[in-house]
């Protein structure tokens, strides 16, 4: 098979133009998660967002503060966890059903089955490994610097600069050699996490290229929407038409800011899908150029 990092990297455009509909669906799952969230944590949400401008704009708050918003966004987002892991196998997986069966196109190749729950326990597997394999590589990082310090403070920056440098590296190769799980996970309809190291064989190159030109294409399209909704925006007041509300519930945010919220979830939902395809569809692109599909 031929593999071309740049054709692959731009399928998600490919997938919107020939599967309009099914980023019609992508977008009402998002919106349906934000809306879930914002009626969940609406107020500490308002609150966060608001203390993370404030730091931007005004400067850094005091550590005591700092911390405390630390605290409160991890909480947070523990708490949204299962939530985000689930919608991500969802619709990781209705973006390379897209690719590589488009015949099964219903409700946008949004479905509730053995797929989800194959790529959801192979998302859990990536998971554990990445951060295990982090944990490792910075912790053996931080003892080198600290026994480098021994020496003196040159040699600890030299160190943290060379290791922590050699550490991204490693995480970044890892990441890319296992790429390719949930498109191998739909394809071949097994769990397989790292049959992907096969496949990325010699690509990693290549891979990563992609990856990157896709993250690019992503930005732009972000910037785009944002632009797109710029009116909507400017009518409800910007960022700080929803700031406005922070310290209070998420009943009265709804009864006083209703507008404001759906303007918000819906630019967001539709952002969240479009990036969805732009930044997915390329990996199962490269599995189907790699590998070819079963049933052909």
């Amino acid at each position: 098979m031929t593999f071309s990092a740049t054709e692959a990297a731009f399928e998600g455009f490919r997938v919107v133009r020939r599967h309009p509909l099914a980023v019609l669906f992508w977008g009402l799952a998002y919106a349906l998660m934000y809306g879930v969230v914002f009626g969940l944590f609406g107020g500490p949400l308002t609150s966060m967002m608001a203390a993370m401008i404030a730091n931007m704009t005004e400067g850094a708050s005091s550590a005591t503060e700092i911390e405390q918003l630390g605290e409160s966004s991890a909480g947070i987002i523990w708490l949204l966890a299962p939530l985000l892991l689930v919608l991500g196998s969802v619709t990781s997986a209705a973006v390379a059903r897209a690719v590589l069966r488009p015949s099964e196109s219903a409700f946008g190749y949004l479905r509730l089955g053995g797929d989800e729950l194959r790529v959801l326990a192979v998302s859990v597997v990536l998971f554990i490994v990445t951060l295990g394999a982090s944990m490792l590589l910075f912790g053996l990082t931080g003892v080198l610097v600290e026994l480098a310090k021994a020496v003196n403070a040159g040699v600890a920056i030299l160190v943290l600069i060379l290791f922590g440098c050699a550490s991204v590296g490693a995480l970044l190769w890892l990441t890319v050699r296992l790429s390719l799980a949930v498109p191998i996970t739909v394809a071949e309809q097994r769990i397989a996490p790292f049959a992907s190291f096969a496949l990325t064989k010699g690509q990693t190159p290549s891979l990563l290229g992609m990856a990157i030109l896709a993250g690019v294409m992503s930005m732009l399209v972000s910037l785009l929407v944002s632009v797109v909704a710029l009116p909507a925006t400017i009518a409800i007041g910007g960022e700080s038409g929803l700031m406005a509300y922070a310290g209070r519930s998420t009943l009265e945010i709804l009864q006083q800011a209703a507008p404001v919220v759906i303007v918000w979830v819906l630019v967001n939902a539709l952002q969240g899908a479009l990036q969805l395809a732009v930044l997915y569809a390329p990996f199962s692109a490269a599995y189907r150029d790699l590998k070819g599909l079963p049933h052909e």
